[in-house]
């Protein structure tokens, strides 16, 4: 008596429910994201690096946490200080400017006012968090 072995059907796996988790997956992340566009800014090379000296200080310009400017201490619209920011320029084309955000400022306030500078034809402008991080002999 001849016994055959039964044959075993081969599992098979579908795949979709592998495209549908990889659909959903793709969903979440497109949902969790952000369509902010961001672009990239200018910044000026790291302080203390050494090399020639500039003649000229900082311009220094705070942003409070209602959006007000202020240039060098000195209250003053965004008009003012882009037409400050471009005398400065044609006295000097490496005129340094320093964008200070006091307390809780806006982030897309302070990139618009970064843009506002380079608009001016700044070519050299830093961020810094607070006045009393800055020690001016590093510029």
């Amino acid at each position: 008596m001849k016994l055959e072995a039964t044959r075993r059907k081969s599992a098979f796996m579908g795949l979709t429910p592998l495209i549908d988790m990889i659909f959903l997956l793709l969903l979440f992340f497109l949902l969790g994201s952000d369509f902010v566009q961001f672009t990239q800014s200018q910044l000026a090379p790291s302080r203390g690096t050494g090399g020639a000296q500039s003649p000229s200080q900082p311009a220094i310009i705070s942003l409070d946490e209602d959006g007000a400017l202020q240039w060098n201490g000195l209250p003053s619209s965004k008009g003012q200080v882009i037409q400050l920011a471009r005398q400065q320029v044609a006295q000097d084309a490496e005129q340094l400017f320093v964008v200070m955000p006091v307390g809780a400022a806006n982030v897309q306030t302070v990139m618009h006012t970064m843009d506002l500078l380079a608009e001016a034809g700044a070519s050299q402008i830093t961020l810094e968090r607070d006045v009393f991080d800055i020690d001016l002999a590093d510029f």
